[in-house]
C-alpha cells in the first residue's frame, strides 16, 4: 500500500474473534521514521481532532497534544486501510454478522494471558 503524506487511512478493530464487529478510528499518515528511535519502516499517522485543531505535526506550531501512532510496515493493509478497503472489511463483517445471528458481546470469563 502506497502511503500519501496528510492523507486519510484507518485503523480497524474488531470487538470479537469472529470479526463480526468493527471498528474503525481515521487517522492521517504524518511520515515515516520520524523520531528516529525506531527501525526503519516504522510509520506514523496522526490522530483527526487534533489536525483540525493543529495541522500536521511537522507543521503546527504546537504539537504537544497531537496523538500520533506508529505502525510497521507489516500493518500496512492488515491493521491500516484505506477507505475501499475500510468498506470491503466493514460489508464482510455485516455479512458474518448476520450470519452469525447478530451476536451480542458478553463479559469474558476465565483468566486473561498475554499469550
Amino acid at each position: 500500500m502506497e502511503l500519501e503524506y496528510g492523507a486519510t487511512y484507518y485503523l480497524v478493530t474488531y470487538a470479537d474473534p469472529q470479526l463480526s464487529m468493527p471498528g474503525l478510528k481515521p487517522m492521517v499518515y504524518v511520515g515515516d521514521n520520524l523520531f528516529g528511535e525506531h527501525d526503519e519502516g516504522t510509520h506514523y499517522f496522526q490522530d483527526t481532532v487534533s489536525v483540525l485543531i493543529f495541522g500536521l505535526v511537522g507543521e503546527a506550531k504546537e504539537t504537544t497534544d497531537c496523538r500520533v501512532s506508529s505502525f510497521s510496515h507489516d500493518d500496512l493493509g492488515e491493521s491500516i486501510v484505506d477507505i475501499d478497503a475500510a468498506a470491503a472489511l466493514v460489508t464482510s463483517a455485516a455479512e458474518k454478522f448476520r450470519k452469525l445471528g447478530s451476536p451480542k458481546l458478553k463479559r469474558a470469563s476465565g483468566s486473561w494471558s498475554s499469550e
